[in-house]
Formats: structure tokens, C-alpha cells, sequence
């Protein structure tokens, strides 16, 4: 079944998961970035110091969404839906109505637990657990919400921002989850039927293949922490989430090496989100026929091919070019990562096992403009911290490959 006539037999469920993908930006650190000017001037902070209170909200965000994110296993979709757009829309009021930097601190811990997180592993988690033999294509769908609010909420937040405010504009974004999001998860979830997913015919290895999934035992993440699995799946959630949060945090510190224009890195960025939206359909039908463990080991080569043309030469034509190549591994990011959870693990604890990797991918979001600030100020160029960058992703790979042959 094409990606037309799945999205045309099922297409509630698909668009609640794009949806949930889509308004998870309010979360996301290219959303949150737009705020920090204006609350840094507000509440008095310099740039470490904002930097240093982002970080620690954010690793806070990532230890609790261990023990909140498998809660999914265990109660109704309905109920825990609930639960996380109720948390997105406090996390906002609290930003809106904070007067202290205790306030502004909790007001980003539930922004990045309820936007990034909770709102991301809800959608992958459903989509990857109703469809079995389009798994990949639904994840795919889910995942074109992401570099759609790429390409959309920045202009559109930022605009709100310069005319309205930055607290006006964070009561808006509540309002938005309250007026449009809340009301068609109702409606979604309460014509969502398991038993009534269209998604074509399977094949004999498919029918093999769910039938040896469905069968596997229900995890403990303790349990998970124990297979070998993870830790060849772990360096490369933690190095995707690492570096393209860098790569976006420091944006403008590249493009005035560079010596290109703000405006001119900001367009180019156009570029990773067609590339994303590109390779989030095309990896599907791939994770479909090939499955998710043959692609997996070869997620990070557009990255690493990024980075390096990124350093190779100053030209103007190198930005849209880089960001094309980095978006087409966040591309692959979900459906392919999404998709190896389920084939290794099953779908019975399908939310204890991506609330663990999700808190690796959070906790790598904290950790790159940390580590990035590091080498800067100690005088390293982009270019040097790219290089280091290639030499780690290639080691990695290597990594994946010896292991998975074995």
C-alpha cells in the first residue's frame, strides 16, 4: 500500500500523529531559541547563564520522562493524550505568567518534557504500535509534522514575538493547543479502532515477522539496559540529538565565520526541511521492504557528509548544501529509529523502551551547546570541532558494523 491510499484508508489516526509531531516544536529548541533574547533581557541573564538554566531543565526534563513516558504501556491512549496536552498547554501559562527565574526555570522543564518529549514519544509510540506491516509509512507521516513546524512556526512565532510580545505570544501558542489540538485529539482518539487499521496485505516474511514480535516478552527498562542492543543503538540517538542542536543553537555564530549573512543561514534552512520532508517518505517504504536494522547502521553518513562539506570552504552555496545533507539524516531520524524499536523489542513495551532512548536523545539536546561552548572557548574553530565530530560518527558507524555482522 502507497503512501496515498494508507493515508486515505486511515486517515484520523495518521494526521493526530503528524499533528502531535507538528505542535511538539512548542517544545523543540528552534521554537524556544526565538525566546531567549527577550528572556534573557527580562530576567536579567547572560548568555552562559541562560545556556547553563536551559541545560538543567532540560536533563531534568529527560530524568523524568523515564518514569512518565512508559506510563503510556499502562493506562488509555485517551487518558494519557490527556495528560500530555494539558502539561503543553500549564508549561506555556507558566512561561507566560513567570515573574522569577525559579518560575522561568520550571516553565522550561515542562515546556521540554511536554513539547519535546512527551508530545513526540506519544505520536511515534502510537503510530509504531497500531500499524505492523506499514509501520515504516505511518512513522514516516507522523514524522513530516517535524520539518513542516521547521519550517513554519519560526516565521510565524517570531513575527508574533516582534509584534505582540513574547509572553502574548506564549499565550497564544496555549491557546492553539487548547482551541485546535485538544478538541481534534478528542475527535481522533475516540474513532481510533486498532482492529480497523487499513494498511494493505502482508507478505509471508511480514506475517512471520509480526508473529515473532508479538511474541516477545514484556520489558523492564532495567532489562533493556542489559541487551547489547542498546548500546549500539544509544551513540547514535545521542550523537543525532547532540549535533542538531548544536548545529541549530549556533547557527549564526557558523554562518559569521563563515562570513555569510544571518539571512542567507536562515533561508539555507529551507533546504534541511524539503530534505527532511524527502527522506521521512522515502525511508519508509525502505523500513518497510528492507527493515529498519539493514538501514539503521548507515543513518549518520548524510550527516557526517554535511559536516564535512560545511568545513571544506567558506562559499555561500556550502549552507544550503550542508543543511540538505544534515536533513536527511533528521529525516531518517524517526521512522527508521521508531520502526528498530519495535522489530527488537516488540510493541508490548514499545513506551518503556522509547521513553529510555528518548531520554538519551533529550539528554544529547542538553549537552551540545554545552559542549560546543566548551571548545569555543578555549579557542577551536567549527571547522576543528567538526573534524573531531566526523572522526567520532565514523568510529561509530564502524562500531555498528562490527557488532551487527557478528
Amino acid at each position: 500500500m502507497n503512501y496515498l491510499k494508507l493515508f486515505k484508508a486511515n486517515p484520523i489516526i495518521l494526521s493526530f500523529g503528524m499533528m502531535l509531531v507538528f505542535f511538539s516544536s512548542f517544545g523543540q529548541t528552534f521554537v524556544v531559541s526565538l525566546y531567549i533574547p527577550e528572556l534573557m533581557t527580562a530576567f536579567g541573564l547572560t548568555s552562559s547563564g541562560f545556556s547553563s538554566l536551559y541545560a538543567l531543565a532540560t536533563l531534568s526534563s529527560a530524568s523524568t520522562l523515564i518514569f512518565v513516558g512508559r506510563k503510556i504501556d499502562h493506562i488509555p491512549l485517551k487518558r494519557f493524550v490527556f495528560f500530555v496536552l494539558g502539561g503543553l498547554i500549564s508549561a506555556c501559562l507558566i512561561l507566560v505568567f513567570s515573574w522569577h527565574i525559579a518560575v522561568l526555570f520550571v516553565g522550561l522543564y515542562t515546556v521540554r518534557l511536554f513539547g519535546q518529549g512527551l508530545m513526540m514519544h506519544t505520536s511515534l509510540t502510537t503510530m509504531a504500535r497500531y500499524f505492523s506491516y506499514a509501520r515504516g509509512k505511518a512513522l514516516g507521516i507522523a514524522a513530516l509534522g517535524f520539518p513542516l513546524g521547521e519550517a513554519v512556526l519560526p516565521v510565524l512565532v517570531a513575527s508574533s514575538i516582534g509584534l505582540l510580545g513574547w509572553r502574548e505570544t506564549l499565550a497564544i501558542s496555549a491557546s492553539v493547543i487548547i482551541l485546535i489540538v485538544f478538541p481534534y485529539s478528542i475527535f481522533a482518539l475516540n474513532r481510533i479502532d486498532r482492529d480497523k487499521i487499513k494498511e494493505g496485505k502482508p507478505t509471508i516474511n511480514e506475517k512471520a515477522a509480526e508473529s515473532k514480535k508479538t511474541d516477545l516478552k514484556l520489558w523492564k527498562q532495567s532489562e533493556v539496559l542489559k541487551t547489547r542492543w542498546f548500546y549500539l543503538l544509544a551513540p547514535t540517538v545521542f550523537l543525532v540529538g547532540f549535533l542538531q542542536t548544536a548545529l541549530f543553537f549556533f547557527q549564526t555564530f557558523i554562518a559569521e565565520e563563515k562570513g555569510w549573512t544571518n539571512e542567507w543561514m536562515a533561508g539555507s534552512i529551507m533546504a534541511y526541511a524539503a530534505a527532511s520532508i524527502f527522506m521521512s517518505i522515502i525511508s519508509g517504504p525502505l523500513v518497510d521492504r528492507y527493515s529498519a536494522q539493514r538501514i539503521f547502521p548507515f543513518m549518520l553518513i548524510p550527516l557526517a557528509m554535511g559536516i564535512i562539506v560545511l568545513s571544506l570552504d567558506n562559499h555561500p552555496v556550502i549552507a544550503p548544501a550542508y543543511w540538505l545533507l544534515v536533513g536527511f539524516t533528521g529525516g531518517m531520524n524517526a521512522p527508521v529509529l521508531s520502526s528498530l524499536y519495535a522489530e527488537l523489542f516488540g510493541i508490548r513495551s514499545l513506551g518503556t523502551v522509547r521513553s529510555l532512548f528518548t531520554f538519551v536523545m533529550v539528554v544529547s539536546t542538553a549537552f551540545g551547546p554545552l559542549v560546543y561552548s566548551f571548545f569555543i572557548e578555549r579557542g577551536l574553530s567549527f571547522d576543528q570541532i567538526h573534524y573531531g565530530v566526523v572522526v567520532v560518527i565514523v568510529i561509530n558507524m564502524f562500531f555498528i558494523l562490527l557488532k551487527t555482522r557478528k
